[in-house]
Parts: structure tokens; sequence; C-alpha cells
């Protein structure tokens, strides 16, 4: 079967005005969800963090993705490299956290491995026959920083690099925020137990990992669903456009000074958005739809950017407040829905000119079409 008819029986088609929405057996089948998990996750770039913390030789941070660990390392010739965070012996995690390390020395049974991922040294090995250590370094994983500042990286070792295909995304995040290359990232400030709480209450959402991108990505829901949030923005003037790779969601806001509240989407759940002003600019970023299973939900660690000098402030992190928990209850309603009999799909709602747009869902959409060939 061609690709196009592969698309077509997915009921998502290539123009928005005319497509189906994605068919309930994608968000319910766990064959679906395994082949997410080898076909997107494993196959696409994933944000890890930020550039400037991996400073000098050592330097590294540990990412996990589903039931996977990287680390990502300064080198000692200065590049940026990835490995899988398992020791070649027994499969022990080598390193946890970020931190700095003259070299990477396992736990479990001390076996060092040199910054370049060789292995150095191998206790009680020299009279073990024919042993090569060479053999036995770590495991490369691709690495890339995108627009100077946010590290990404791929299970694939075929995968395309990343830069040239979102040129387009990096020049649209530098027009809308014009001090964008300055900000630096806050450091982590520990939650409240009232922070903490309301976490707990938030997540996980049980629901399929893409319902929570589908609600992320459209406001048509938002004046019946989220009146609150129509206080602060101006919806007759929001904007959605979708690309192959990424999305943005545009309004104008009704605080004062005319501020823009925009979100960028880079596929399949990297987001960003400006939580202060133009003047100020307070960058939330994070891997927003984690799935754990079918039907069940987490998002990532959030990381702020913003000015060197600025104070990290409460405002900035958001408590996941009314209208997270409004979000949660619709996205595992919709998640029971999509199991009655009495459901098959969906229609993309396209009006290119108002806020009533599934475009940017669409585009998301498009894109898991293509990554499972459905």
């Amino acid at each position: 079967m061609d690709t196009e008819a592969l698309r077509t029986s997915s009921g998502v088609t290539d123009d928005p005005a005319r497509s189906g929405s994605l068919p309930a057996w994608a968000y319910l089948d766990p064959d679906v969800y395994e082949r997410e998990r080898h076909e997107i996750f494993y196959k696409t770039w994933i944000y890890a963090g930020w550039a400037g913390e991996l400073r000098a030789p050592g330097d590294y941070m540990t990412v996990e993705l589903l039931d996977q660990s990287v680390i990502v390392m300064r080198g000692r010739d200065g590049a940026l490299q990835g490995f899988h965070n398992v020791c070649q012996h027994r499969g022990h995690r080598l390193l946890e956290d970020r931190g700095r390390v003259a070299a990477i020395t396992c736990p479990y049974h001390a076996w060092v491995y040199d910054l370049d991922g060789g292995l150095k040294r191998a206790r009680a090995t020299e009279h073990t026959v024919d042993f090569d250590r060479s053999c036995f370094s770590l495991k490369p994983v691709r690495v890339e920083v995108l627009a100077d500042k946010f590290v990404f990286f791929n299970l694939d070792a075929d995968a395309e690099p990343l830069g040239p295909r979102v040129e387009d995304f990096v020049a649209d995040v530098r027009r809308e925020l014009p001090l964008f290359d300055r900000l630096v990232k806050v450091p982590p400030r520990p939650r409240t137990e009232a922070e903490e709480r309301r976490r707990a209450e938030y997540f996980p959402i049980r629901a399929n990992w893409k319902v929570y991108m589908d609600n992320f990505l459209e406001c048509y829901h938002c004046p019946p669903a989220h009146p609150g949030f129509l206080r602060d923005l101006t919806f007759d003037d929001l904007t959605y456009t979708g690309h192959d790779l990424w999305a943005k969601q545009k309004s104008g806001t009704r605080r004062p000074g005319g501020d823009k509240q925009i979100f960028w989407t880079l596929f399949p759940t990297f987001v960003f958005w400006n939580a202060g002003t133009l003047e100020k600019p307070a960058i939330h970023a994070m891997n927003f739809a984690i799935p754990d299973g079918p039907a069940r939900t987490y998002a990532g660690p959030m990381d702020v950017y913003r000015l060197p000098g600025e104070e990290d402030r409460e405002e900035w992190r958001p408590d996941w407040g009314d209208v997270g928990g409004e979000d949660k209850a619709l996205c595992e309603s919709v998640q029971k829905g999509l199991a009655s009999l009495g459901y098959d799909r969906g229609r993309v709602i396209y009006d290119p000119d108002g806020g009533n747009n599934e475009g940017a869902m669409h585009a998301f959409q498009r894109f898991v079409v293509r990554a499972l060939g459905i």
C-alpha cells in the first residue's frame, strides 16, 4: 500500500480543511503504543536541557525517556556527546541526575570509562581470556544543540540532523522574542509542599499521550471549557499554524502593554512558551507529554529560562491551577469516550481566520501518521 493510501486509512489527510482526526483505535491499541515507542520516541529528537549547564569537560546531565536513560556530556575536546546510561558489564546504571566527573565509574563493579565512552579499566580482567576493552565502549547517542541553547538527543543512529529541518522554527522564535538568545536557565527551585500536592493531584493524566497533546494544541474547546482562561486572552485574534515538525499558537492578552501569549511545539512533545513579557521574557520549556503505557501520561521536568540577573519569580511556576484541572478532566473523559462502541473518529475543525481552529492539532496528528505509517 502506498503512503497516501496509508494516510487515508487513518482518516488524517494532508489538507486540514478536509481531514478527519485520528481514529479511536490509535489511542487505545497497545500495539500502537508499542509502535510509537520505537517509531516516534526512539527515532525523534527529544529535549534534554540547557547547553549552558555543560560548560567544562566532564559536565553531564542524565535524561529519562520511557524505559531508556541517556547521558549527555561535554567531552575533553569540548564537543557535546551522548551515551546510553548503562554499563557494558552487567547493565547497571552509570550516572544519576547531573554533575561533573573526571571519568565515568560504574557503582556496581567499578568499571571505568573515559569521557569519550571508551573503557579505561575493568578490574580483575588481566587474566580473562581474549578480553578486548575496545569491544566494551559505551554505546553512543546522537546529540545536537538547537538555537545555541536547547540540547536534544536522538536514540536513532541514522536520524537526520535536527537543525536544518527546523530553521524556520528557530527563525520564528527569534523573530517573536528578540531577547531569546540572551536567556539563561534558572537554577531549579525546590517545590513547596503545596506545589507537590498540586502536581500530585494533576498527574498522572489517565489518558493517552496523544489525547493530552491534541487538547493542548487547540483552543476550540476554550470558550465552553475554560471561561476563566479567556479572561486573560483576546480569543478573537488567536491563530494557529502547523508545519511538518512544529506548530505555533499565538494570541493577544488583556494585560497592560498588549503582550502576546505564544506557545511553540516541536513534535512529538517539546513545548515552550513565554510566561513573562517581551521586555523581561521567561520561557517555560519541557517535554509536555511523556507516556506511561497506552492510557497514562506524565509531564517531564520544566526548565525556566530568563534574562541574566533576573530573579526567579513564583508566577513563572505554574501550579497547574484551574485550567490544568479542567484539562485533566477533559482528557480523561475523552479517553473513556474513545472506548465507546458509538465512536469511531471525528473531524478536524479548520478555520484559518479564527480561534476555532484545530490546524496545529492536525499538524501533530499528521506527524504521528507519517511516523507510524498508518
